[in-house]
């Protein structure tokens, strides 16, 4: 992967900023999950992306996902272009029904060839639930 960048310069700012290019994967799941109205906040980071209803308060105001937090909805994806897995790290849905929304979006934003995966299930049953659902994602 060969990223680009390019040097802007805003009005009223002498100072130049980097652009990043981000990957079609990067784009399309942010798009996806942009879709989901509990999910107010999402971050791309280098290999992962960050989706909540919450921003973090520590200054920089980084979407939270704490899993069983009151009231939180969210999701942190780690992304492994050269392996074409996108892995559900964290995961939290305090809105009856948030979480099979944002397994779809996922799903629906990653491309035929990539898998989906869960490494650690705390769930109970929600993950085998989507597992019959998305053929393509396999639970550890």
């Amino acid at each position: 992967m060969q990223q680009t960048s390019r040097s802007i310069v805003l009005p009223g700012n002498s100072e130049a900023h980097p652009v990043r290019r981000i990957d079609p994967i990067f784009q399309d799941l942010a798009t996806g999950l942009a879709r989901i109205r509990e999910l107010r906040y999402i971050k791309v980071f280098p290999e992962r992306l960050a989706a909540s209803n919450v921003l973090s308060e520590d200054g920089k105001k980084n979407p939270v996902v704490k899993i069983g937090a009151e009231g939180l909805v969210g999701v942190e994806l780690l992304i492994d272009e050269s392996m074409k897995v996108v892995q559900f790290y964290a995961f939290t849905s305090a809105v009856n029904g948030c979480g099979r929304k944002i397994v779809e979006a996922v799903a629906a934003a990653t491309p035929e060839g990539w898998h989906l995966a869960v490494v650690f299930d705390r769930s109970g049953d929600f993950w085998q639930k989507m597992m019959a659902e998305h053929p393509r994602l396999v639970v550890f």
